[in-house]
């Protein structure tokens, strides 16, 4: 009897042990925005985010993740043209709602490389539940790699796509953000 005690108890602090706080690697994880307008396609890189999560790994396999937040700085935003940014920052009211943000309300399902997620995305001010499917691989090193794009309508979070020249360019309404995001202990 004291033998099966031992054991439950060891089984259940290694099931606690299990569950660990990781973080964003930011200097080995990128955020592309792509986007169109009727001229050309645009490209702009979110170089300020921050992201942390509570990650189950057992035998080289994901088991689950919790309390997944991920932050991205609007005004860090970047598209290498200084006049493009100064509109995209217009057009999501930096200065009332400087951060865009993402937290996970449930993965609901798990393979071999893969997951899909439900979560709720903010984005200048405005709250919607997205369903996400992302690629992920365990590094030999225990950090998380997860990669994915998520499609997302400027307009479903009353964001005006951003216009130049008096209204003459016109960016498209949807916008592809491309993550390739890596999560370190």
């Amino acid at each position: 009897m004291l033998r099966i005690l031992f054991t439950f108890m060891f089984a259940f602090s290694t099931m606690l042990v299990s569950a660990q706080s990781y973080s964003i690697d930011v200097e080995n994880s990128k955020v592309v925005i792509d986007g169109t307008s009727n001229v050309h396609d645009w490209e702009s890189e979110a170089e300020q985010f921050s992201g942390n999560a509570t990650i189950e790994i057992e035998e080289d396999s994901l088991i689950s993740i919790s309390d997944l937040q991920f932050n991205v700085v609007v005004d860090g935003i970047k598209s290498g043209k200084g006049g493009m940014d100064s509109k995209t920052y217009d057009a999501l009211d930096k200065k009332k709602y400087p951060n865009i943000t993402f937290v996970l309300s449930e993965v609901t399902s798990i393979n071999d490389s893969s997951l899909s997620a439900t979560g709720d995305l903010t984005i200048s001010g405005v709250t919607k539940s997205i369903q996400m499917d992302v690629e992920y691989e365990i590094q030999p090193d225990g950090s998380v790699l997860f990669k994915g794009t998520q499609n997302i309508n400027m307009k479903d979070y009353d964001v005006d796509p951003p216009k130049a020249m008096f209204g003459a360019i016109k960016a498209g309404e949807e916008v592809d953000v491309i993550f390739d995001a890596k999560f370190i202990q």
